[in-house]
């Protein structure tokens, strides 16, 4: 069974905490450099938007033990109509133009879900299939209640039946790396969509 790495979407998990809880620079705690980014304000600003990448790149190394800069991931995405930057702000991750880099120079394939149960999409998981969830940021703090559902995509990379162990690009704590949630938490956060990714060959 494959190894996912964790990956953070500002680059170190180390940046997740201070940032998210305390609102500090994720720049003082990763070197922006090594993701390839040309600016530190282009890091601060894409580090906010690449979930699904970070998680894709946790799938990349687990599979292929490669590791492409974040930022070379970013402008690739662009290419393909995933990601499509507007002003401020990002729209993405589009799952089928997703897709569509996946299968033409990623070595991966997949399916969209939409409209599905959680339990249902979970059971799509196994030794060879993992799932991008989307799912509300908010399942960093799973005890709290929930305002709303999808925005943020988590890696689900092993469901038992009953317990789904996922990595939160953006977590804390015990939230991130292998955090593992019961169906009906989960469920809670679910936007009942996402993408499955499988290794071709």
């Amino acid at each position: 069974m494959a190894v996912f790495p964790y990956e953070s979407q500002w680059g170190d998990l180390a940046c997740n905490a201070p940032l998210i809880e305390h609102g500090a620079d994720p720049a003082e705690y990763f070197d922006w450099r090594a993701d390839g980014y040309p600016s530190v304000e282009e890091y601060r600003f894409w580090a906010r938007h690449v979930c699904g990448l970070a998680s894709l790149r946790s799938v990349l190394r687990g599979w292929f033990s490669e590791s492409s800069p974040m930022y070379d991931l970013v402008r690739a995405a662009e290419r393909h109509g995933a990601l499509v930057r507007r002003d401020d702000t990002v729209d993405g991750l589009y799952y089928r133009p997703f897709l569509v880099w996946a299968r033409a120079e990623l070595g991966l394939d997949g399916e969209v879900v939409e409209h599905a149960e959680a339990e249902e999409a979970l059971r799509l998981i196994d030794e060879d299939r993992v799932f991008l969830a989307s799912v509300s940021p908010e399942i960093r703090y799973p005890d709290r209640p929930n305002l709303r559902r999808g925005g943020h995509l988590v890696l689900a990379h092993r469901f038992d039946g009953a317990t789904v162990t996922f990595h939160n690009p953006s977590g804390v704590r015990d939230t991130a790396e292998d955090a593992r949630l019961d169906v009906a938490t989960f469920a809670r956060f679910f936007a009942g969509r996402g993408v499955t990714l499988r290794r071709v060959g």
